[in-house]
This record gives C-alpha cells, sequence and structure tokens, in this order.
C-alpha cells in the first residue's frame, strides 16, 4: 500500500512540475533537438551506426538461420577443439542410450 502511495505522489508532483514548466519548456527542448540533430557530426555518426547495425542484423540473422536449418537433423554439434568447426554425431539406429541419459518406461 505504501508504495502505490508513494508511487501516486511521485506522479503527482511530475505532473503538477511539468504542467508549470509549460508549453514554452518543451518547445526550447524540442528546438535544441532538431539543432542537434542537423548538425554533421552528427549525422555522419548517425549514419555510421545505422549501417554498422544493419551489418552486425545481417549477421547474426545469417547465424541464426544456419544454426536452426544444420539442426533441425536431429543430431547433436559440439565445437571442434580451436578450429572454430563443429562436428556433428548422431545415435546410431538400436544403439544402447548412454550411462548418463535418463531413460523413459
Amino acid at each position: 500500500m505504501l508504495k502505490k502511495l508513494t508511487l501516486a505522489a511521485g506522479f503527482g508532483a511530475g505532473y503538477v512540475l511539468g504542467a508549470k514548466a509549460g508549453t514554452r519548456r518543451y518547445e526550447e527542448i524540442v528546438s535544441k533537438a532538431r539543432e542537434i540533430a542537423g548538425m554533421p557530426a552528427v549525422q555522419n555518426a548517425t549514419t555510421t551506426v545505422q549501417e554498422t547495425a544493419g551489418s552486425l542484423a545481417d549477421k547474426a540473422k545469417d547465424t541464426v538461420n544456419e544454426k536452426v536449418g544444420s539442426g533441425s537433423s536431429g543430431g547433436s554439434e559440439t565445437p571442434a577443439a580451436g578450429t572454430g568447426a563443429t562436428t556433428r554425431s548422431t545415435a546410431a539406429a538400436g544403439a544402447a542410450p548412454s550411462a548418463t541419459a535418463p531413460v523413459r518406461p
């Protein structure tokens, strides 16, 4: 109950203070943000970030597609030591379960 009252009091105080600042302060903040966004250095940085994010997203998408596509055959993959490659192992038909695998009735 105390948390709800504290939250309500904080919300009320924020509303009153925000209303007192009024639209003039809001317009000042918006115009300053537009001024900063229009600077060439900011635009260059924005372009660089967008390009980097796009290439990272493409790389992540490719990696996920590779993992999902290769993981659908039912085997298990383990990384090969120090090579960056993976090896695949599948259980042979009729093979006995491993000692660590749970046996289902």
